[in-house]
C-alpha cells in the first residue's frame, strides 16, 4: 500500500452562521455551528487527508499540537477519521491553534485565528521517519523550517505533491521556488495561478498543475495543453477545505492506481462536493 504523508499546521475550527451580520455593540443571533462535530479539525493537509483515509489507505500527518485538551480532541478526531497520528507532534505547554470562522447571511467570512504555539515547532525524530518512510509526501500550509526539512528527506523515489498558499510567511520566495521544482503534481487556485508559474520561471516541465476557480472549472495543466472539467456548484456557505479536499481526492485515486490524471481530478472534484454537499444538510 502507497504510504502517504501531509504536512502543515494543526487548528481546531469553529464555524459559525450568524442569523444576520456582525454589528458592533449588537447581540447578533447564531443560526447555527457548520453541523457535525464542533470545534473540527482543520488544517489543509487534514482536509486533503479525508478522501484518502476514506479510500482505506490511513494517511499520516506531520503536525503539531499542544498539550493541553484541544491537542487531545484534535488527534481523536483525526484517528476517528482513519488518519494515522505517528506523524504528530505534541508540544510541551504548547497551545494546539484554533480558528473562529464565521459566517454572515451576506456571504461574507471573518477568520479569526489564535496561532498558539506557533514558531515552537520542530520536526522530531519521529516524523522524520515518518516523512522517511512516505512514498507520497504533500506538503501544505507548515512551518518553514519544517517544510524544508520535509524536503531533505522525501526520498528520490517518491512522489511530492504541493498544496498551495500565497502565503510569504510559510513559503518564502527560495523555498516555494524549490518545492515548486520538485513537485509533481501542484494544486492551486486560479489566483494563484501566476504565482505558481513564476516559481517555475514558465516552464511547466514535466508536472502537473490542478487550478482550481471557486465553484467554476477546474483546469489541468500540463506541457502537452490544458483540460478544463466542469463542475457542479453546490449551494454551501462554509466552502473551507474544498480546494484541499479536491487535491487529496486526486491523490486518493493517484494512489489507488489511477494512471489518468483527468480521471483523477474528476475523483478530486467528486470528493471536494461530497464534502460541501455535507454541509448543506
Amino acid at each position: 500500500m502507497t504510504r502517504i504523508v501531509l504536512v502543515g499546521y494543526a487548528s481546531l475550527d469553529h464555524p459559525i452562521q450568524l442569523d444576520g451580520v456582525y454589528r458592533p455593540h449588537w447581540t447578533t443571533p447564531i443560526r447555527h455551528r457548520g453541523g457535525g462535530a464542533w470545534p473540527r479539525a482543520g488544517g489543509c493537509h487534514y482536509y486533503a487527508a479525508l478522501p484518502i483515509a476514506r479510500a482505506g489507505m490511513r494517511p499520516s500527518l506531520v503536525t503539531w499540537i499542544g498539550d493541553d485538551d484541544f491537542g487531545a480532541l484534535y488527534r481523536r478526531q483525526c484517528v476517528a477519521a482513519g488518519i494515522a497520528d505517528d506523524g504528530m507532534a505534541v508540544v510541551a505547554d504548547g497551545a494546539t491553534p484554533l480558528c473562529f470562522l464565521v459566517y454572515e447571511d451576506n456571504g461574507a467570512c471573518a477568520c479569526l485565528i489564535d496561532f498558539g504555539m506557533a514558531g515552537r515547532e520542530t520536526v522530531t525524530p519521529e516524523q522524520e521517519k515518518v516523512l522517511t518512510a512516505a512514498d507520497l509526501v504533500c506538503l501544505t500550509v507548515a512551518p518553514p523550517a519544517a517544510s524544508r526539512h520535509a524536503l531533505d528527506l522525501v526520498r528520490p523515489d517518491a512522489t511530492l505533491a504541493w498544496v498551495t498558499k500565497n502565503d510569504p510567511v510559510s513559503f518564502p520566495p527560495r523555498l516555494r521556488d524549490t518545492i515548486a521544482h520538485r513537485s509533481r503534481i501542484i494544486f492551486c487556485n486560479k489566483r494563484e495561478l501566476a504565482w505558481v508559474d513564476e516559481a517555475l520561471g514558465g516552464a511547466i516541465g514535466d508536472r502537473t498543475i490542478i487550478e482550481t476557480n471557486g465553484a467554476s472549472e477546474i483546469t489541468v495543466h500540463r506541457a502537452q495543453g490544458e483540460v478544463t472539467i466542469p463542475v457542479s456548484p453546490v449551494a454551501a456557505t462554509d466552502t473551507t477545505g474544498a480546494g484541499d479536499t479536491l487535491a487529496g481526492g486526486t491523490l486518493a485515486a493517484l494512489a489507488a492506481g489511477e494512471t489518468d490524471i483527468i480521471a483523477a481530478a474528476h475523483a478530486g472534484a467528486a470528493a471536494a462536493g461530497d464534502l460541501l454537499r455535507q454541509r448543506t444538510a
